[in-house]
């Protein structure tokens, strides 16, 4: 009778399991977490931007955010787009807050300066909606689409005009009705 010396528990099978736990399990745990956020921004054609505006039954809060400088916004941009710079973004981000879940088309001139705003307002500032226009308002123009400007003409009713309109009218009434009325 010999006797067996050998242990179950340094079998080959439990070597590997052994050395899989000493070794590995330790790396996993030290590794750093690596948090991966879904991509918030989505860059739209500016056919896409301009169906999003129209469409209020889909998007009804829709925010356009024109990133552009003040002389360049008033020289055109997006009806109804709020300005904010793209150097002033940091600083004023209060003003978007409320809209942190809001649908935000961004734009620019070409595309360039809402592409880092975009990026900015989700990545430090988690804001889940944003939609970065690709082209810019050069583009928005090639496909004719309106635009607005602070430099467009006013038609001003000012008191002359008024006047003038409003005394030929009486002059007119005044006319019809002496034809009307009969003589004794």
């Amino acid at each position: 009778m010999t006797l067996k010396t050998e242990s179950k528990l340094f079998s080959p099978k439990n070597i590997v399991l052994f050395s899989i736990l000493f070794f590995l399990l330790p790396a996993f745990i030290l590794m750093p977490v690596v948090n991966v956020k879904a991509q918030t921004v989505r860059d739209i054609s500016v056919q896409t931007a301009y169906d999003m505006i129209n469409n209020n039954t889909q998007y009804p809060n829709l925010i356009i955010l024109d990133v552009k400088e003040q002389s360049e916004y008033d020289e055109n941009h997006l009806c109804d787009a709020i300005l904010l710079p793209v150097s002033e973004i940091d600083a004023r981000i209060s003003e978007l807050e409320p809209y942190k879940d809001i649908e935000i088309i961004v734009y620019c001139g070409v595309g360039g300066r809402s592409a880092l705003a975009s990026d900015n307002v989700v990545d430090n500032y988690n804001f889940t909606k944003i939609y970065n226009m690709l082209g810019g308002i050069t583009d928005w123009i090639a496909e004719g689409y309106p635009v607005c400007s602070e430099g467009q003409p006013n038609i001003d009713f000012n008191v002359i005009t008024f006047s003038i309109i409003l005394f030929s009218t009486m002059i007119l009434i005044l006319a019809y009705y002496k034809k009307k009325v009969p003589k004794d």
